[in-house]
């Protein structure tokens, strides 16, 4: 496999070092480039890309090149290594060689279409998007339990208030759940009251706190009518692709995925159902057979969660986050414990990927079940919370 070592280099000012421009501006508009070049024998890809910057440009950066990114692709049998170096050269429209023109522009001004030379232009958007102000952050707390099917699901509501607790620097809006009405009704009124909640909460980067799985009906339904390229990436044990027909249970929180895609109880299937391409379970394990089928008939798409970053692709990310989806030996205080799930470093390590190389829109982490106010299982679900509000 060839190794490749690019560097996107930095002015004072904040702006990029994105071109190297042809002699001829107008017969070439497109020649866009970022510095970079094969690794040779006996380099490291640091090294290699340090000597591509000077021959390229001849700029000598003034610190230490910053590690970025990595990716592998294998259709092309390529690994690419990303390395961002800070210079204090200004060095617009100096000419370099054979009157190649050396140029910084502004984040603002480049166009994601246009083509780079030596360098695919999602890397070069996942590193402005990673300089680029997240907005502010907040929780949305939902501590309903009647979608779940347990006996003691009310255990449900004091999981919400618990992984809410160490994040008291945050804003927090909170959806009252009714108590003493019948399951549906309960769900269809919190359905409601979130969604109004998550009206109010534009512009900001949500991460909803449950409760049972199906609090995220309405986050994931708004986040679906705002993006037309959304991929929600659905972390749980089970894949929820129940309908009230299919659900040995009849519990709503194993039909919220099969709701969102257009098929459930009527008032609440949204406004712009997903398609089944724009979901993606990781950690799936436990399936009803009409799930299975569902699956299959569908094509959608069941990974492992070092595979995630590939399949969602360039397209934006909306997180789910049921913690039954961790094995029960690293964390059991759930409602429906099953073995053969994801390590923590797993879990976080998927999630800490998609933050930092993708954009995420919003997330949700659910199903926490403690045994007591103190229960330790606590800390893991804290590090899920924390890799999402990064």
């Amino acid at each position: 496999m060839i190794q490749i070592a690019v560097v996107i280099v930095v002015d004072p000012a904040g702006r990029v070092l994105l071109q190297l421009r042809a002699p001829d501006k107008a017969a070439f508009p497109d020649l866009w480039a970022l510095p970079g070049g094969v690794v040779e024998p006996g380099e490291s890809p640091e090294e290699a890309a340090r000597r591509e910057l000077v021959e390229e440009t001849a700029l000598r950066p003034d610190g230490p090149f910053v590690f970025f990114g990595y990716d592998v692709l294998p259709e092309r049998d390529v690994e690419r290594f990303v390395f961002v170096a800070e210079t204090t050269a200004s060095a617009d429209d100096s000419v370099l060689g054979e009157g190649v023109a050396l140029e910084f522009a502004d984040p603002e001004s480049i166009w994601d279409g246009r083509a780079l030379v030596h360098l695919d232009v999602d890397v070069l958007g996942r590193f402005l998007e990673s300089r680029r102000k997240r907005p502010d952050k907040a929780l949305l707390v939902v501590p309903q339990w009647q979608g779940s099917s347990r006996p003691d699901a009310r255990r449900l509501a004091a999981g919400a208030g618990l992984l809410a607790g160490p994040f008291g620097a945050l804003e927090h809006t909170f959806v009252e759940v009714p108590d003493g009405v019948p399951p549906w009704s309960a769900v269809e009124e919190v359905a409601a009251r979130t969604s109004k909640a998550v009206a109010e909460l534009a512009g900001r980067f949500v991460v909803t706190v449950g409760g049972d799985c199906s609090v995220d009906l309405s986050p994931v339904s708004a986040a679906s009518a705002r993006f037309d390229d959304l991929v929600v990436v659905w972390f749980d044990a089970h894949a929820d692709l129940n309908t009230p027909e299919s659900s040995p249970s009849g519990a709503f929180h194993g039909m919220v995925a099969r709701t969102l895609l257009g098929e459930g109880p009527p008032g609440l299937v949204p406004e712009r159902p997903l398609r089944p391409d724009q979901l993606v379970l990781v950690g799936a394990r436990d399936l009803d057979a009409g799930e299975v089928e569902f699956v299959a008939r569908q094509g959608v798409a069941v990974v492992s969660p070092e595979d995630v970053l590939e399949v969602v692709g360039r397209r934006r990310v909306y997180v789910h986050v049921d913690l039954d989806v961790l094995d029960p030996s690293v964390f059991g205080s759930v409602g429906f414990p099953t073995p053969g799930g994801l390590s923590a470093a797993q879990l976080t390590g998927a999630l800490r990927g998609l933050v930092a190389e993708r954009v995420v829109v919003g997330a949700a982490v659910t199903e926490f079940m403690p045994v007591s106010p103190a229960d330790p299982a606590a800390e893991v679900a804290w590090s899920v919370v924390r890799e999402l509000l990064v």
